[in-house]
């Protein structure tokens, strides 16, 4: 189980997002999924470029 914590906790304090906000395992998992999501975007920016995402699309 801590293996797989650590991962998150670190890519949430990466973002800013020290804590969870909301309550409930459906909605700490969907605030998980949307801070990685920004986090897989920032990352597609930095690797590729603004002009290729666009492009791809």
């Amino acid at each position: 189980m801590c293996l797989s914590e650590h991962p998150f906790g670190t890519v949430k304090w990466y973002r800013g997002a020290h804590y969870l906000l909301c309550r409930g395992k459906t909605k700490a998992a969907a605030e998980l999924g949307l801070s990685f999501l920004a986090y897989n975007m920032t990352r597609a920016i930095h690797l590729a470029g603004v002009r290729k995402l666009i492009e791809a699309m």
